[in-house]
């Protein structure tokens, strides 16, 4: 089986999403229990969830710049990205805090709107590749193209295309979140998925915008 360094991010991704909620569940339980061990179990796992966010992240950020997308796969990939940094700051935020303080219901309840938000912009990771297609070697990227985007994982220029590809891909989405918060630069309202719940809800199929597919180029 072949892998490529772009799908070295949808590897890593489910062990900061499966450490998130463990995480609350026993931060929940020191907090009721007052028991230590609980304790110092919140705290580390705190430390593992944004660890594991910060090694997906980059491997995220690597894969932004890997991958061909449309201007609407594009938007959301800028949602999803923007969303996924900052909670990967609040998970460190909340280790830091934790590093010297027992659990609270506050911090808890931070913890659950943190892993409802994650499984937000884990949606719109989903609907990127099985709505749009994103990194989807048979529909997006195939021969000398693939081989350009996107090497082998097991090979000599995988590290620094990784490295290299990530400071880029960080580049980009702070340089879009300027354009986009300045006013310089619209996202599409349907990149925040309303539109595609909506259709879903309904039983209608997606609609393509401008009514018809858009040439897909790389980000």
């Amino acid at each position: 089986m072949e892998t490529r360094v772009h799908e070295l991010h949808p590897t890593l991704i489910h062990a900061p999403l499966a450490l998130l909620p463990s995480t609350v569940i026993v931060d929940l339980a020191a907090t009721f229990s007052q028991d230590r061990r609980l304790d110092r179990a919140g705290r580390t796992l705190w430390w593992s969830v944004a660890g594991s966010g910060l090694l997906a992240g980059l491997a995220g950020m690597a894969a932004s710049q890997e991958v061909k997308a449309d201007k609407h796969a594009r938007d959301m990939m800028f949602l999803h990205g923007l969303g996924n940094v900052t909670l990967v700051l609040g998970a460190f935020g909340v280790a830091l805090w934790r590093a010297s303080h027992r659990p609270s219901m506050f911090s808890s309840i931070l913890g659950l709107g943190a892993f409802a938000f994650a499984s937000y912009t884990g949606w719109l990771g989903g609907e990127m590749v099985y709505s749009h297609g994103v990194g989807v070697k048979e529909m997006s990227m195939k021969g000398e193209d693939l081989d350009r985007l996107s090497p082998r994982l097991i090979s000599r220029e995988a590290p620094l295309r990784i490295l290299r590809d990530a400071v880029k891909g960080l580049g980009w989405l702070l340089g879009r979140a300027r354009g986009v918060f300045s006013g310089r630069d619209q996202l599409d309202p349907s990149a925040f998925g309303v539109k595609a719940i909506e259709q879903k809800l309904e039983g209608q199929p997606p609609v393509e915008q401008g009514g018809s597919r858009p040439e897909l180029r790389p980000v």
